[in-house]
């Protein structure tokens, strides 16, 4: 199992494999900004849609990597609207995951 280092301002994904993941460098191959490691079952958009792109940055802003966020013993799918999106980050806020900041 992998991670992904995406960049929200390049709006690009890159597969991590095999590293150590205290060794993986949070900054973005392309541009230098800053990179979110983000976990592997995350299907980046194609570059050019935007509204899925704002879509994904809103959901790690809240807390939401794209690991399983459960109810009632199932997996819940993410959403795939920015409406759904609000709705979601605060029923399952409980499950959200902010990394320290080290």
């Amino acid at each position: 199992m992998g991670h992904k280092k995406v960049c929200f301002d390049c709006r690009k994904a890159y597969s991590i494999n095999g590293l150590a993941f205290e060794n993986i460098q949070h900054t973005c191959p392309e541009c230098g900004l800053k990179a979110v490691i983000i976990n592997h079952k995350f299907r980046p958009p194609k570059r050019e849609d935007i509204k899925l792109w704002d879509l994904a940055k809103f959901m790690v802003d809240h807390g939401f990597y794209f690991g399983h966020v459960v109810e009632n013993g199932v997996y819940v799918n993410y959403p795939v609207t920015m409406e759904d999106a609000k709705i979601f980050v605060v029923k399952y806020k409980r499950q959200a995951y902010f990394p320290s900041k080290d």
